[in-house]
């Protein structure tokens, strides 16, 4: 567990809140303070403490991609030049401009960043790759496309501090 947890001191009942917006951000709260077996007003101020506390970020919305369109997934890897001028910084721009770029996370290893992309087919994937993302910062693409999803879920599992 983080240290911000252990400051944060989430009881069983704060770790099944969570557990049940993780699954349905939509849920009543009424029917949360339900679940909990909490009031609606103890459970609103848990709810509450926990969204000023950051530990809730935002709520939002999983779109299917296949229905959304977005038929090409992929993983890409991609490293930056040393030696040209604010290299980093002009990529991370140039990325961050770039919808069909999900994430990006910075790495150890042979790559400096790892992007999670969706497209809408080849010629967007192939377009992103050798038109979109040509730059003399760039020395270096590697990509993964992504076939069969056999695992997803944006649920963290959380403990209560003992």
């Amino acid at each position: 567990m983080t240290d911000f947890m252990h400051q944060l001191s989430l009881d069983r009942q704060d770790v099944r809140i969570l557990d049940l917006l993780q699954r349905d951000s939509r849920i009543s709260r009424s029917q949360l303070a339900e679940q909990v077996n909490l009031s609606a007003s103890q459970c609103y101020r848990r709810l509450k403490r926990l969204e000023e506390s950051g530990l809730i970020e935002r709520y939002a919305t999983l779109l299917n991609l296949e229905k959304a369109g977005f038929d090409v997934r992929a993983m890409v890897m991609v490293s930056f030049s040393k030696t040209a001028t604010n290299a980093r910084n002009r990529l991370l721009e140039l990325i961050n401009s770039l919808d069909e770029i999900q994430e990006c996370y910075s790495a150890s290893g042979e790559y400096d960043f790892i992007l999670r992309v969706n497209c809408t087919g080849m010629r967007a994937y192939s377009e992103l790759i050798n038109k979109k993302l040509l730059s003399d910062a760039v020395v270096a693409i590697h990509s993964y496309i992504l076939m069969d999803c056999l695992k997803f879920s944006t649920a963290v599992p959380l403990q209560a501090n003992s």
